[in-house]
């Protein structure tokens, strides 16, 4: 599975766009029409949604079931085996459209200012292993559905700077991908003790202790 590409991120992104059928596509024919790109181009792809305002109900489970099998091909270093299911699962040209010319808005601004530097975190195959297992755990956390603030839009940012970063070789973005990876981990460690303080506030009304 290839790291990297000879043509940047947003150029491929861009490109792809114009090959999207007017009758949608699914992620199967999604990843065929990436291709050679690489697993990570299509993580880039996956977390747009939790970038932008995009409705796409239900979405956060298939692309972050994908995001975390497609990761641990890297690791494995084979082909991702993705249930049927979500390789069926259709998206619309206009939501696949809205997605791909968002994110290619993003790639476009952080591409004026990545360069290869720091290359010892993104360059070497061990650390290519952490920034994927970081995103097999961020991945994990955007599956869960949880109707707070920001949990798509943490991880989804994290997954980003370290699979921009991995495919630039920019150890700086993946430096900002770990802290936020660590910002997101409190963020949800907040949301669960505050969540399991509310239910011990709501059992001790009722006369429950435990």
């Amino acid at each position: 599975m290839s790291y990297s590409t000879k043509e940047r991120a947003s150029d491929s992104v861009s490109r792809i766009s114009k090959e999207i059928p007017a009758e949608g596509i699914n992620f199967k024919d999604f990843l065929e029409l990436i291709g050679e790109q690489g697993g990570l181009l299509s993580c880039l792809v996956l977390v747009a949604p939790f970038l932008f305002p995009v409705s796409i109900p239900g979405s956060s489970l298939p692309f972050g079931l994908a995001i975390l099998l497609i990761n641990l091909g890297i690791i494995l270093k084979r082909h991702p085996l993705i249930p049927r299911r979500i390789m069926e699962y259709k998206i619309s040209q206009n939501n696949m459209l809205k997605i791909l010319n968002g994110m290619n808005t993003v790639l476009t601004k952080f591409e004026r200012v990545t360069k290869p530097r720091l290359t010892v975190l993104a360059g070497k195959e061990n650390m290519v292993y952490v920034n994927s297992s970081v995103m097999i755990f961020c991945s994990f956390l955007l599956m869960l559905p949880l109707p707070v603030p920001l949990t798509d839009f943490l991880p989804a940012y994290s997954m980003l700077f370290l699979a921009l970063g991995t495919i630039e070789r920019d150890g700086y973005l993946i430096v900002a991908g770990y802290a936020l990876a660590v910002i997101t981990t409190i963020y949800f460690l907040l949301i669960a003790i505050l969540g399991l303080a509310g239910i011990k506030l709501v059992l001790s009304f009722l006369g429950i202790n435990f």
